[in-house]
């Protein structure tokens, strides 16, 4: 499959967007940061966001995200490293559970499934939050680095084809 870029790279975060032609038939736009060792499809083109990601102690660290939202669903790609001295020696699961209870804090979760892609272990569940939106998140470690994946929507967003690509469509390199 031949991939055309975009025009234009999305601001000075060294992001490519690839339209493969397949893709771009069904309106799926593939997002490959640069230096963000993975590749996923969004439904639209993503807005990039460089935020603070508290760390204990006061520290924070920039977290890379992008986020398209469509007939009011947003999906949510995100990659952060933690520092050495704040994951030391905790193992994958350890880590993965933190932030799973995190994702949840304030409302519940469900539906958890371990998951892995080669030697790195993931999750995925769904957290059911104040108001009865839901939140479908894949997230995964390695080395250091957190991927998250959220799909934000309504009641019933966790089976929908969409959310279903997007996720899936996630593809470590």
């Amino acid at each position: 499959m031949r991939r055309r870029s975009l025009p234009a790279l999305l601001g000075s975060f060294g992001v490519a967007v690839f339209l493969p032609d397949a893709a771009r038939a069904q309106g799926w736009i593939e997002y490959k940061p640069e230096g963000g060792r993975f590749r996923v499809d969004f439904p639209a083109l993503p807005k990039i966001a460089i935020v603070q990601m508290p760390i204990g102690n006061g520290n924070t660290v920039p977290m890379t995200e992008a986020t398209a939202v469509v007939a009011r669903v947003a999906y949510i790609a995100s990659y952060v490293d933690y520092p050495a001295n704040v994951t030391k020696g905790a193992a994958a699961d350890v880590i993965l559970n933190t932030v799973r209870n995190g994702a949840a804090s304030g409302g519940s979760h469900r539906d958890e499934k371990k998951l892995q892609i080669g030697r790195v272990e993931g999750r995925e569940f769904t957290v059911v939050q104040p108001g009865g939106t839901i939140a479908v998140s894949r997230i995964y470690w390695s080395r250091g680095r957190l991927f998250q994946l959220v799909v934000d929507g309504q009641a019933g967003i966790e089976n929908q084809p969409a959310t279903r690509h997007f996720l899936d469509s996630f593809a470590l390199i």
